[in-house]
């Protein structure tokens, strides 16, 4: 069993390594301990190539003091990759017990770091807060375990369930708390997605407008279906943007032919495929009703994150999926994770609940 220092240096590690923005790798954590339960060292993964959270939770040049345990909140690694096994470094320091948060769902790792570690005599005891691991970087574990991307439905209504005006205007429905903390969630997500009529209608430039700001910026991606985009679109200004089709299109940015479903619209199941192939993992999809509606019915809503403004439409505008619902029988439950005030407004966390579709 976990000691009560074990079970804090965990959520420290948990802290540290959702600070951190290494996709395609996983977020990692690790906080060295002494014999007293005293935290001695610490480190998160910043990404490919830099130092894994061991190491930088570890004495650079030196041995760990005796009865020192190290808390990770994933499996140490035990193959070469751009960086040496975390397992080498380990044991070279004489860690003696080592506490591990989550096995790592990735084939060329799972059970092999553990094994290697217990097979050189460490005391290693897993499982310790799982759950709350992975909730902390859902899209790497989604991706080792089914190969795609991850996708998160943020969507942004009145209390009527109106996305926008009869008119397209949507600026702006929650107010200025609610705006900033997307800007937040930006931040934090590989990617940002939008369909072709949400690139028309509010000219997004999708990135993180945060004051003092300066981290990575997410890969804005447009999904163009049968409808033209724009030309003068600001996006197509942005190296990074990407834009997924299943026709040809004559673009200053890259894009990237994939074959129809069969409406004919671009396949999203092939797109999150790609997407987790070239090591974007956690994409935030920002709208509109149409693309919303397509990812609810491919069942590719993983996560999702309804902010409910104070606001009354009082009518029929854009609703949040462009879709006709037919009967009872087609909704689905959904889990609700939380529900925060920020503002005026309300912001609604919740997750589909696979286990069952019907409401």
């Amino acid at each position: 069993m976990p000691s009560a220092a074990e079970l804090d240096a965990m959520r420290r590690a948990i802290a540290l390594a959702a600070k951190e923005s290494p996709h395609p790798n996983p977020r990692v954590g690790a906080v060295l301990l002494d014999a007293r339960g005293e935290v001695i060292g610490q480190g998160g993964h910043e990404g490919p190539g830099r130092p894994h959270a061991e190491r930088n939770a570890l004495p650079p040049d030196s041995p760990v003091p005796p009865g020192a345990s190290l808390v990770v909140t994933l499996e140490p690694c035990d193959h070469h990759g751009r960086t040496p096994p975390c397992t080498e470094a380990i044991l070279a320091a004489g860690v003696r017990r080592v506490v591990v948060g989550a096995t790592d769902p990735d084939p060329a790792v799972s059970g092999r770091g553990i094994e290697r570690l217990r097979s050189a005599g460490v005391e290693v005891e897993t499982g310790v807060l799982a759950d709350e691991v992975e909730a902390m970087d859902p899209a790497y574990f989604l991706h080792r375990r089914m190969g795609r991307a991850h996708f998160t439905l943020k969507q942004a209504t009145t209390l009527d369930g109106q996305t926008a005006a009869a008119d397209g205007t949507s600026r702006w429905i929650t107010g200025d708390e609610a705006r900033a903390d997307v800007h937040l969630l930006r931040s934090r997500v590989d990617a940002v997605m939008v369909g072709a009529g949400t690139l028309r209608n509010d000219d997004p430039r999708l990135d993180v407008r945060l004051p003092g700001y300066s981290g990575p910026q997410p890969i804005p991606i447009v999904v163009v279906g049968d409808r033209e985009p724009p030309e003068d679109a600001r996006l197509w200004k942005n190296p990074a943007a990407l834009v997924f089709t299943a026709r040809q299109l004559d673009l200053s940015v890259e894009v990237v032919q994939v074959p129809p479903d069969p409406e004919g619209k671009p396949d999203l199941r092939t797109i999150a495929a790609v997407l987790g192939e070239r090591g974007i993992l956690d994409v935030m999809v920002e709208g509109g009703a149409r693309l919303a509606a397509s990812l609810w019915e491919a069942d590719l809503v993983d996560r999702g994150i309804t902010y409910l403004a104070a606001t009354m439409a009082g009518g029929v505008g854009t609703p949040a999926f462009d879709r006709s619902w037919k009967t009872l029988a087609e909704a689905r439950r959904v889990e609700i994770r939380s529900v925060t005030r920020i503002g005026a407004d309300l912001r609604i966390d919740w997750r589909p609940n696979r286990e069952g579709t019907s409401a």
